[in-house]
């Protein structure tokens, strides 16, 4: 997690806040609501600040209001780059959860895990099927960076407020260090 990860959080708020938000039908089928793909000002350069050159493969922002439920609540972001990016951009109860599976003990998907697979298909949207290892709070302007195939989820699942000004708003950014990037001095 880092604090302040872009020196004006609320002048990307505000580059969200302007920009055109969609219904977008991802790579797996399922429609997410209110996404704009779109480069976020300053992300990518503080990013390699920060770990070092990457290949981006994609950035922008998601809002959502209250009541809304994710997708899939508990995932994985493998097959996105080995690595996410979450930057909070609005105030708001939790922030990022990270899982471990109750019967299986696993806390992140390998791709091409056929048998894991199996055993937590029907589990995504069941948290009593899960335990929390760790919950990155909300906090405007801060970034978690974590391993795509970790296990995470919005928390609490359902998000808030009623319009694009009280709604839970972020940055995402689904990225791979270059080779030989991103050591265990500076892996999240």
């Amino acid at each position: 997690m880092i604090d302040d990860f872009l020196p004006d959080a609320a002048a990307i708020r505000a580059h969200a806040l302007s920009s055109a938000f969609i219904d977008w039908e991802g790579h797996d089928g399922e429609t997410y609501k209110r996404v704009c793909l779109t480069d976020v000002p300053g992300l990518l350069a503080r990013l390699e600040e920060v770990i070092g050159p990457v290949d981006m493969l994609g950035m922008g922002y998601r809002l959502n209001f209250g009541g809304e439920l994710p997708n899939a609540a508990i995932h994985s972001d493998v097959g996105w780059g080995t690595h996410a990016l979450v930057l909070y951009l609005s105030e708001g109860e939790g922030g990022t959860a990270f899982w471990r599976h109750k019967t299986t003990g696993a806390h992140r998907f390998e791709p091409g895990d056929v048998d894991l697979f199996e055993c937590i298909r029907y589990d995504w949207d069941d948290a009593s099927r899960w335990e929390m290892t760790d919950l990155a709070k909300m906090k405007l302007g801060r970034a978690v960076i974590y391993e795509s195939a970790l296990f995470h989820s919005r928390w609490p699942f359902a998000a808030f407020g009623k319009d694009a000004d009280s709604g839970r708003l972020i940055a995402v950014a689904f990225f791979t260090p270059k080779e030989g990037q991103c050591t265990s001095d500076t892996q999240p």
